[in-house]
């Protein structure tokens, strides 16, 4: 957002965690690539109108109050236009994929790209709401704290995780029903879901997209697996994939960035991961 700023603050929780606060006044309307980070950013528009411009999505208009969450895991870039005749005041906090790995873990996870309708794979994805009021009054505290220092920090870091809380409470709202029962072929569908994640590592299917292939619900789906193999999907997802480029690496017949991509990460987000579980970056498999 940078046609004529009225004002911009951006504070650096930690590697993974950002804040963002401005307001743009634009003069005329002209359209400007961004690109976008990996990871989640979620975009509270106060007032303002804007057009954007998502891969593999229509040109959607938005008017604040709003609510943007955008989801990528690629080199990819968004257009936005900013549209004349009113200040458009914003706040964005951005979280790093590792950095939602480590603070909400792979059930929540789950959970977020239920809510955006988000596929596993790197693919972007943005999703547009109402802003809810809650939202609204973190957006107002973010930077009129008159804490410093350390204390500052834990402060800002506490409303980035909280902003992202009320938002995932937000797109997944909804009554959750009984648990489902599971009969046989419920059963043989969701051993399925195993078969369909492996022959399509690099890409795998969405939710909506393993329900729509399956014949299974949503709601049986991510339910009934959980209890049949004690492991989320998402969690199923990323154990195949760091197993998988285990074994890849040790035959020592490919590049590390070759391997990620094959298994569905880019290079530096299966560095973490692969740390992450293992102890020891991929590359030291070839020493």
């Amino acid at each position: 957002m940078t046609e004529a700023p009225l004002h911009d603050q951006v504070t650096l929780l930690s590697g993974d965690i950002a804040l963002m606060s401005g307001s743009v006044r634009p003069q005329r309307a002209i359209w400007q690539d961004e690109q976008l980070c990996l990871g989640l950013k979620i975009i509270i528009i106060e007032s303002g109108e804007l057009l954007c411009r998502f891969p593999s999505q229509q040109e959607r208009h938005i008017t604040g109050p709003a609510l943007c969450a955008v989801w990528n895991q690629d080199r990819a870039e968004a257009s936005q236009c900013f549209l004349p005749g009113k200040d458009l005041c914003y706040s964005a906090v951005s979280l790093s994929t590792h950095s939602l790995s480590q603070h909400l873990g792979a059930d929540v996870m789950e959970q977020l790209a239920s809510g955006l309708h988000l596929d596993l794979a790197a693919r972007p994805k943005m999703r547009i709401h109402s802003a809810p009021k809650t939202l609204n009054g973190l957006r107002a505290q973010l930077f009129t704290t008159p804490l410093q220092g350390l204390a500052r920090q834990l402060y800002m870091t506490g409303k980035a995780l909280e902003i992202v809380a009320h938002t995932l409470d937000n797109l997944t709202a909804e009554t959750q029903p009984a648990l489902p029962r599971l009969n046989a072929s419920d059963i043989a569908r969701l051993h399925d879901v195993k078969r369909l994640l492996a022959e399509h590592i690099d890409k795998p299917p969405s939710i909506s997209e393993l329900s729509a292939l399956l014949g299974i619900n949503t709601r049986k789906l991510t339910s009934g697996f959980k209890r049949l193999f004690d492991q989320s999907i998402y969690g199923y997802l990323q154990t195949l994939r760091l197993e998988t480029a285990w074994r890849m690496l040790s035959t020592g017949e490919a590049s590390v960035s070759s391997i990620a991509y094959k298994v569905g990460y880019t290079p530096a987000h299966l560095s973490v991961a692969f740390r992450k579980k293992y102890g020891f970056a991929p590359k030291e498999m070839r020493i």
